[in-house]
C-alpha cells in the first residue's frame, strides 16, 4: 500500500490494485460439549475487515433447544462472497445461550484459515481457551469470481473432468447408435426374401440420395442464412455517419451555390441581350447614314446605281461596280462608323469581362463561406453523434442495474434485505467499473476522431483556398479575345 502506482480506498467496494478478492463459506454442522445444561444454543458467524468486508449480525443458526451438549445445527451455508483484502479480515465464531449470554468464541485470521472439515476449539470472551467446547464446521476458501464468469472457471480449473466427461457422454451416444443399428440390422437377416425386395435396394438409394440431397440442400440453407444473419450483423455494425470530404465540386453543388450561379447566369443572359440590342440599333443606323450617303454621292458623281449585291470589302476600299473611285466623304463615314463600332465592341467587351470577374468573385467568397459552414456543421454533427453515444451507454448502464437488481430479487439463495443490498451495491459498483472503462476507451475514440477531423479540415481548408485563390487570379488576368467585327454585320 506504499507503493506510488498503487491506489487503496477502505470504503471502496472493489478489489485493491494487486490483491485478489477471496471468497469464504463457513457450514455450520453441529457442536461439541457446549454446556453441561440442559440449554438452548445458536451459533452466530460474522466477517471483520475493511467496511465493504464487514458483516455482522447477519448469519446465525436456529436455536436448538435443550441440548447443550452435542447439539446439531446443519444449516444451509454462510457464504461471504467477495471479501476485498483477505490480509486484513478476521472470522468470528460464537456460541450464544437462547437468551444471549456468550457461551465461547473463536477470532480466526482469515489468511491462516484452512478449508475443510474442522473442530474449532471456543474460547472466553476474554480469549482464554475453554477446555471442552468446540465447534464443528465446514470451511471453503477460494478466490472471488464475479457473477457470470463461473462456467469459465471451472472449465480452467478442471479442464479434464469436463474433457472426461465430454468423452462419457459421446461413447454413451455412439453406443446407443450402434445398438440400433445392429437391431434394424439383425431385423433386415430375419426377414424372408420375396419377389418385392428385389425392389427395395432401389428404393433404399433412392431414400438415401433423396435423404443426402435434402441435408445438402439444408446445409446450404443454413449456410445462406449464416451468412444473410452475419451480413446484417455486419451492416449494422457499420456506422451510419460517414464524414464527407469537402472539395470544389461537393461545394458546387451546395444549394445557395447553385442558386447564386443561376442569378448570375441570368445576368449573364440579359447583357448578352442588351449588347445584341445595342449593335442591332448602331448597325441599323449606320446602314441608314451609308445608304444616304452613297444616294449622294452617286447624284453627284451621276455614276451608275451600286449594285445591292457588292460586298463589305467594296464598299471599304472606295470602289462602285463600274471601278470607278468613290467620293473621300464616303470613305470619311467609313472610317467613322469602323471607329465607333470598335468603341461599342470594346465597352461591351470591358462591361462583360467586368460582370465576370465580379461574379467569381462573389462565387469565391461564397466558396470560403461555405467551407467554414460546412465544416462547422460537421463539427456540430460528430459532437451530437458522441453526445448520443455518451447517453446511450449511460442508459445501458442504468439499464443494467435494474435487470442486475430484478435477477438478485428473485434469487431464493439470498437470505435478508441487507445481503440483498450489498449485492446489488456490489453489481452497481462492478457495472460502474465497467461502464466507467468503456466511457474512457469511448472519449479516447472520440479524441482521436475529433483530431482526425481537425487535421483533416486544415488540409482541405489550405487546398481549397488555394484553389479559390487561383481561380480569382485568373479571372482578373483574363482577356477576353473574342474577335470584333470592323463593321456591323446589318449594314449593308
Amino acid at each position: 500500500m506504499r507503493r506510488p502506482d498503487r491506489t487503496f480506498d477502505p470504503y471502496a467496494e472493489s478489489p485493491v490494485d494487486g490483491v485478489i478478492a477471496a471468497f469464504c463459506s463457513v457450514r455450520v454442522i453441529s457442536g461439541q460439549f457446549l454446556s453441561d445444561k440442559k440449554i438452548g444454543t445458536y451459533v452466530e458467524v460474522d466477517m471483520y475487515g475493511l467496511p465493504a468486508d464487514t458483516i455482522r449480525k447477519e448469519y446465525r443458526t436456529r436455536t436448538i433447544p435443550a441440548n447443550g451438549l452435542n447439539p446439531r445445527y446443519d444449516e444451509s451455508v454462510f457464504e461471504f462472497r467477495k471479501i476485498v483484502l483477505p490480509d486484513l479480515a478476521i472470522l468470528r465464531i460464537a456460541v450464544y445461550e437462547e437468551t444471549g449470554k456468550l457461551i465461547g468464541q473463536r477470532v480466526l485470521p482469515l489468511d491462516g484459515l484452512q478449508a475443510g472439515y474442522r473442530h474449532i476449539s471456543l474460547r472466553t470472551e476474554g480469549n482464554f481457551p475453554l477446555s471442552l467446547p468446540t465447534i464443528f464446521c465446514q470451511i471453503i476458501l477460494k478466490s472471488y469470481v464475479p457473477d457470470g464468469l463461473s462456467a469459465f472457471v471451472d472449465q480452467l480449473n478442471q479442464p479434464l473432468l469436463i474433457k472426461k466427461t465430454e468423452d462419457v457422454n459421446s461413447s454413451i451416444s455412439n453406443s446407443a447408435d450402434g445398438g440400433t443399428t445392429s437391431g434394424s440390422s439383425s431385423a433386415r437377416r430375419a426377414r424372408p426374401i420375396d419377389s418385392s425386395s428385389t425392389s427395395t435396394p432401389s428404393l433404399d438409394s433412392k431414400a438415401t440420395t433423396t435423404s443426402t440431397g435434402a441435408s445438402s440442400i439444408s446445409t446450404n440453407t443454413l449456410s445462406t442464412a449464416d451468412t444473410t444473419s452475419l451480413a446484417s450483423t455486419i451492416k449494422s455494425k457499420t456506422p451510419t455517419e460517414i464524414i464527407i470530404p469537402i472539395t470544389l465540386e461537393y461545394l458546387r453543388e451546395h444549394k445557395n451555390f447553385c442558386k447564386l450561379k443561376h442569378k448570375q447566369d441570368k445576368e449573364i443572359i440579359l447583357m448578352k441581350k442588351k449588347h445584341a440590342k445595342e449593335q442591332s440599333v448602331i448597325g441599323e443606323q449606320q446602314s441608314k447614314i451609308m445608304n444616304k450617303v452613297k444616294t449622294e454621292c452617286e447624284k453627284l458623281t451621276r455614276s451608275p446605281m451600286i449594285n445591292s449585291g457588292n460586298s463589305r470589302k467594296d464598299l471599304s476600299n472606295g470602289i462602285n461596280s463600274s471601278g470607278v473611285k468613290s467620293d473621300p466623304k464616303l470613305m470619311d463615314l467609313i472610317n467613322e462608323q469602323n471607329v465607333e463600332w470598335t468603341t461599342l465592341v470594346q465597352r461591351q467587351l470591358i462591361e462583360m469581362n467586368t460582370v465576370r470577374r465580379q461574379h467569381t468573385k462573389e462565387q469565391c467568397d461564397l466558396l470560403r463561406l461555405l467551407l467554414d459552414e460546412t465544416q462547422k456543421t460537421q463539427v456540430k454533427e460528430i459532437t451530437e453523434r458522441h453526445l448520443k453515444e455518451k447517453k446511450d451507454l449511460e442508459l445501458n448502464q442504468v439499464r443494467q442495474n435494474i435487470e442486475d437488481s430484478k435477477r438478485l430479487g428473485s434469487e431464493k439463495n439470498i437470505r435478508n434485505k441487507s445481503e440483498l443490498d450489498r449485492r446489488v451495491r456490489e453489481l452497481k459498483s462492478n457495472n460502474t467499473k465497467k461502464f466507467l472503462e468503456e466511457r474512457k476507451r469511448q472519449m479516447m475514440k472520440q479524441e482521436r476522431e475529433k483530431e482526425n477531423l481537425t487535421k483533416s479540415h486544415e488540409t482541405q481548408k489550405t487546398t481549397l483556398l488555394a484553389e479559390i485563390d487561383k481561380m480569382l487570379e485568373y479571372s482578373l488576368n483574363y482577356q477576353d479575345e473574342t474577335p470584333m467585327a470592323r463593321f456591323p454585320s446589318s449594314s449593308v
